[in-house]
């Protein structure tokens, strides 16, 4: 077994010498041999969480069948289960980028992996679905994504599976591990409470597609941005780290988040034709500034769930209260 005695106390402290990072990440890429890793806690959440999605995605599979609600839309399913190939090719091809040219984890996740991921659960039902029907197939969908993460992620599974142990290189961030994947579904299902009353309320789809965007695309340039080019630092914890609640050290920085402020502004101009003048020029002051602070004040691997709450309120009030 592989132990890491120079990991620092610090998780982000690994970006502050690339050249140690590069040798902690070859020594052990799959992040499976450290000692100091407790897998346990992983291998509880997993039989919690797939249980409850299974029984989702089965009880709504056994609900359409029996009329009790409308059918699962098979165009969008399609379309998921072609996604999540073709992510799982993008995973294959990121860790090849990591491993054979030395690119830390971080940029090829955010730049390249993390915005096609997270909008599949989302956004595929909008692309097929109208109506009352988008709220089955969201929830659907929403229950397989997070069977599929399961099922190529766990550790377990991974260290029987070796292309999913490969793929998972380019997601499984170093200061991350070993809750790498807890993480990513913790973040999943608050995001998904978050937006699925909208979802179910709201007849604007920019309301919830505005919000988003920013999560992942100005997050997505947050992280690079700040990693290379960030000199003013501010600090955050975890919503879990090391057994405890709202623990670990963690920085992002004024540079990253400036990326959230940009993106939020870039969407809001894109989409302007959706608001009438005074919404436009109210979102453009107040919107990027909310979102910037959201992502700003939120844990690590959680600021997704804040960006939506605030992000689809404010959208929400403006173009209800404002004319």
């Amino acid at each position: 077994m592989t132990e890491r005695n120079s990991e620092p106390a610090k998780p982000m402290d690994i970006h502050e010498d690339l050249d140690q990072y590069f040798k902690v990440l070859h020594a052990d890429p799959y992040g499976l041999n450290n000692e100091k890793y407790d897998w346990s806690g992983e291998d509880r959440f997993v039989a919690v969480a797939s249980s409850f999605y299974l029984l989702i995605a089965s009880g709504m599979i056994l609900a359409s069948q029996q009329g009790w609600i409308p059918s699962i839309n098979i165009k969008a399913l399609i379309f998921f289960l072609a996604a999540s190939v073709f992510e799982l090719g993008g995973k294959i091809f990121c860790s090849y980028l990591v491993l054979k040219f030395n690119i830390r984890i971080n940029f090829v996740r955010k730049l390249g992996l993390r915005p096609w991921r997270k909008l599949q659960a989302f956004v595929i039902p909008f692309l097929f679905v109208a109506g009352d029907r988008i709220i089955i197939d969201t929830i659907f969908l929403f229950s397989l994504g997070q069977l599929k993460i399961i099922i190529t992620e766990w550790n377990v599974i991974r260290r029987q599976v070796p292309i999913f142990r490969y793929a998972f290189v380019s997601w499984d961030r170093l200061e991350d591990r070993p809750y790498s994947m807890r993480y990513d579904m913790i973040e999943d299902v608050l995001r998904f409470l978050i937006y699925i009353p909208f979802i179910a309320i709201v007849d604007q789809k920019i309301i919830t597609l505005i919000p988003q965007l920013v999560n992942e695309f100005g997050d997505g340039l947050a992280e690079p941005v700040g990693l290379r080019f960030g000199k003013h630092r501010y600090k955050t914890k975890a919503i879990w780290h090391d057994g405890k609640f709202w623990n670990g050290e963690y920085y992002r920085s004024l540079e990253g988040s400036a990326m959230v402020f940009l993106v939020t502004v870039l969407a809001l101009l894109f989409y302007s034709s959706e608001f009438t003048s005074p919404q436009l020029i109210l979102a453009l002051i107040c919107l990027p500034i909310l979102l910037t602070v959201a992502e700003a004040i939120s844990p690590h691997t959680a600021d997704g769930p804040l960006i939506g709450l605030l992000g689809c309120t404010f959208l929400w009030a403006i173009t209800t209260g404002i004319t």
